[in-house]
């Protein structure tokens, strides 16, 4: 027998607050900004690699990478073409 369960709270509405002040905050400085989530190996940097020569001839570019240990993600996106790219252990 299944049993139905209400949910009465966002499991993940602080982390909508969150979203909301970041978009709120880049939208006053005229960042346009893109979150990019998949699972390892999905081709996320490869996407980025083949997407920022071309974004680069017209826009500033900043990548912010989140990886467990290494930077080198962030490293292949600035090779690619970022003006800024930065990477925090996540």
């Amino acid at each position: 027998m299944t049993q139905k369960i209400p949910v009465v709270e966002k499991i993940l509405g602080a982390n909508e607050t969150l979203a909301e002040k970041n978009r709120a905050k880049l939208d006053e400085y005229g960042v346009f900004g893109i979150n990019l989530m998949a699972s390892p190996g999905a081709g996320k940097t490869s996407l980025i690699e083949q997407t920022l020569p071309k974004l680069a001839e017209r826009y500033r570019i900043a990548v912010i990478d989140g990886d467990i240990a290494t930077s080198i993600d962030a490293d292949r996106a600035a090779d690619a073409g970022a003006d800024i790219a930065v990477q925090i252990n996540t």
